[in-house]
């Protein structure tokens, strides 16, 4: 009956962290685990890499057609790097909320603050690595930057760290812990899914109103 009758809107999770902690993997395992999960698909202008499928991986687009999407506020957050361009689609936000389907949303520290200025409500993870040496190592470990790179994102990981206040949660992602990290994301979600806000007391009343009618 309840499952029937009250139906909750979709919300927003938000998953940041520094580079190398382990942010996508993390997100894939949620959205395996809980199938009212949906993985937020962002807009890019990059050159899209051989194994990458347009609308799986990302929607990739123009430089043109990106600052279109700024123009008109079609996205709820967005960022450059280096020459490229990144954000989150207000459509897929709108839809997949409306659908009552929960979105995943994996962004920086400014796409945070750009969320909040426009007051777009929603549950914020910042999750951080055991420590900066452990952090160093991953992206040692991936073989794809230099060392001067490696030296940035460590140095924006410490610039970072300082924005956790503008988070609700924090989780550490420890090595070969990630069950460990991903359950206690899903205990964060779980208990935001249940909160009483005034849409689900409104339909929490009409259940009952409609089986017990009030005497007039």
């Amino acid at each position: 009956m309840w499952q029937n009758r009250v139906r909750r809107q979709g919300s927003i999770i938000v998953i940041s962290g520094p580079s190398g902690v382990g942010k996508g993997s993390v997100i894939d395992l949620l959205c395996q685990q809980d199938e009212n999960l949906v993985k937020s698909i962002s807009a890019t202008t990059r050159t899209p890499r051989p194994h990458e499928i347009d609308g799986v991986d990302y929607h990739f687009v123009s430089v043109s057609k990106f600052k279109n999407l700024i123009s008109r506020s079609g996205l709820v957050e967005w960022t450059q790097y280096g020459e490229n361009y990144y954000g989150t689609l207000r459509s897929m936000v709108e839809s997949t909320t409306a659908s009552g389907k929960d979105l995943i949303l994996e962004i920086d520290v400014d796409g945070v603050i750009q969320l909040r200025e426009l007051g777009i409500e929603g549950t914020f993870v910042f999750i951080l690595p055991p420590s900066t040496e452990v952090l160093a190592n991953r992206l040692r470990g991936r073989g794809t930057e230099s060392q001067t790179e490696i030296d940035h994102r460590l140095a924006r990981a410490r610039t970072e760290v300082y924005f956790a206040k503008d988070y609700d949660f924090w989780v550490i992602n420890a090595d070969n812990q990630i069950g460990q990290t991903v359950s206690e994301i899903l205990q964060v979600i779980y208990t935001e899914r249940h909160r009483i806000d005034q849409v689900i007391l409104k339909q929490i009343y009409d259940v009952f109103d409609a089986i017990i009618p009030e005497n007039r």
